[in-house]
C-alpha cells in the first residue's frame, strides 16, 4: 500500500443542460464514530504551485503522525488545474497567460481565482474507514450545511460530484470537489464560489460541464461574503461532519512542531 494513489472528482461528461436536482442520502450520522482533534490553517492569498508543494510536503508528515488532520484555506490568483480525466478540448479557449497545472486529483479542468475559497484537506483516511466516496459526500455535506446559514438550500446531484442549487434560471453548481490520496492520506479538496469572476470559466467547460452552470454565493444572495467568514463557518460545519475539533494554527506553529515532534501544544 505504500505507493497507492487514489483519485476521485467530478464527472467529466458534458451536460448540455444542468441535471435535475435530487435529494440523495446524507452521510450516516455515525459515519465517523470516533472524535478527533485537528488543525485549521488559513494561509490567505497564495500561489497555486507553492500551495501544491505544501500539500505534498505534508502527506508524509501526516502519515508519520507529525501532523493532525488539517484544513488548509486559501485564495489563489487565477490558475487552471487539470485533473486525471481532463479533456483537452474543455480548455482550448482558455487564455494562454493563465497558469496551468496537471495534478493528481480526479475529475476534469477547473479554475481557481479571486473570490473563490479553496479548502485542501490533509486527512488520514486510515482511521476514517478508507472510504473515499464517503469522504467526498462528507465534504459536500459540510458545504451544504454552511450555505444553509446564508439561507441557500444546496443539494447533491446523483452521479455528479459537487454542490448544486436550484435557481429561477435552472440548476447551478456552486462548489467543486476533487481529491486524491496517497497511502490513504488525502490531499486536494473543495472550491466554493463566493464572489468569483466567471469570465475565465466562460472560456472552458469546467468539470466537463457548460460554463453557465456555475454560480456563486454573491449571485444567489446579492451579498459579498468574506472568505475568512465563510472559512470559519465551514470549519464549524466540518467539525460536526467529521466529529473533529479543528484548532487554528499558523505555518510557523506547524513548523515548530515539525522540529520538536511534539504536538501537545495545539490541542
Amino acid at each position: 500500500m505504500s505507493q497507492t494513489l487514489l483519485h476521485a472528482g467530478p464527472e467529466q461528461k458534458i451536460a448540455p443542460e444542468a441535471p435535475e436536482l435530487i435529494v440523495s442520502n446524507q452521510p450516516p450520522i455515525d459515519a465517523y464514530p470516533e472524535e478527533f482533534l485537528g488543525w485549521s490553517l488559513n494561509i490567505g492569498i497564495r500561489d497555486y504551485g507553492k500551495t501544491l508543494e505544501l500539500q505534498r510536503s505534508l502527506i508524509p508528515l501526516r502519515r508519520r503522525g507529525l501532523l493532525r488532520d488539517t484544513l488548509i484555506f486559501v485564495e489563489h490568483p487565477p490558475v487552471v488545474t487539470m485533473g486525471k480525466s481532463t479533456e483537452p478540448s474543455n480548455l482550448s479557449d482558455v487564455p494562454s497567460n493563465i497558469p496551468r497545472f496537471e495534478i493528481e486529483r480526479g475529475g476534469d479542468v477547473t479554475f481557481h481565482g479571486p473570490g473563490q475559497l479553496v479548502c485542501y484537506l490533509i486527512f488520514d483516511l486510515n482511521r476514517r474507514g478508507r472510504d473515499l466516496h464517503l469522504f467526498m459526500r462528507s465534504l459536500e455535506e459540510g458545504i451544504i450545511r454552511t450555505l444553509a446559514e446564508y439561507g441557500v438550500e444546496a443539494i447533491r446531484v446523483p452521479d455528479l460530484t459537487g454542490v448544486w442549487v436550484e435557481t429561477k434560471n435552472g440548476n447551478r453548481k456552486i462548489a467543486s470537489i476533487g481529491v486524491a490520496a496517497k497511502t490513504w492520506v488525502s490531499y486536494h479538496g473543495v472550491a466554493v464560489n463566493l464572489s468569483t469572476d466567471f469570465s475565465i470559466f466562460k472560456t472552458m467547460k469546467p468539470c466537463g460541464l457548460e460554463p453557465n452552470v456555475m454560480t456563486s454565493l454573491e449571485k444567489l444572495t446579492g451579498a459579498r461574503i468574506s472568505l475568512d467568514e465563510f472559512a470559519e463557518k465551514l470549519t464549524r460545519s466540518y467539525s460536526g461532519v467529521f466529529k473533529t475539533e479543528f484548532c487554528p494554527v499558523t505555518l510557523a506553529e506547524i513548523g515548530e512542531d515539525f522540529k520538536s515532534d511534539d504536538l501537545s501544544g495545539h490541542v
